[in-house]
């Protein structure tokens, strides 16, 4: 693509075609944190200007898809919440996930599931970590990974799936 035609493009039309461009196989181990890059590179280079953020916001959905990629299943999730939002533990099966943080402050708990998984219904989790994310900021998760999500304050936080969830399952 020449450099003029790049320039027109918006952010979110950038980071599509950049992470098409390098997908090959999403199963490489280090291809999460290749996507990290262009997602930290995604949250620091949109202008809150731009058509696909002015409307994100103006709509103030706690989730919205933003993009979906029909070749290779990732997706990119929008996310405005509002403070002391909380969601339950929770895993994305066999899939990697990243968190990024556009506008304010969330915390991602990690867990260790403590059972063996034979009680159906039942989990027991002991709290492993927990990690601060502010704007521009963008933490990798990675399969069976449980985790759950609070906003300190209002914020808009994106989400990259490497693969559709209604498909898989949550601990």
């Amino acid at each position: 693509m020449a450099a003029d035609a790049m320039k027109e493009q918006d952010s979110m039309k950038k980071f599509t075609a950049e992470v098409r461009s390098i997908w090959g196989d999403s199963k490489d181990p280090a291809f999460p944190f290749k996507v990290k890059g262009l997602l930290e590179k995604l949250l620091i280079s949109a202008n809150p200007q731009e058509r696909w953020i002015v409307q994100l916001i103006k709509d103030d959905l706690p989730a919205r898809e933003l993009y979906r990629d029909k070749d290779h299943g990732f997706l990119l999730m929008g996310h405005v919440l509002d403070r002391d939002h909380n969601n339950s533990p929770h895993d994305h099966g066999d899939f990697w996930v990243l968190y990024g943080v556009y506008h304010g402050v969330a915390e991602i708990t990690i867990y260790r599931r403590m059972d063996d998984g034979k009680v159906s219904g039942r989990v027991l989790l002991e709290k492993k970590g927990l990690h601060r994310l502010t704007p521009g900021m963008v933490m990798a998760l990675f399969p069976g990974e449980v985790h759950s999500t609070f906003t300190v304050e209002p914020s808009v936080v994106f989400r990259f799936l490497s693969h559709e969830l209604n498909e898989i399952g949550y601990c």
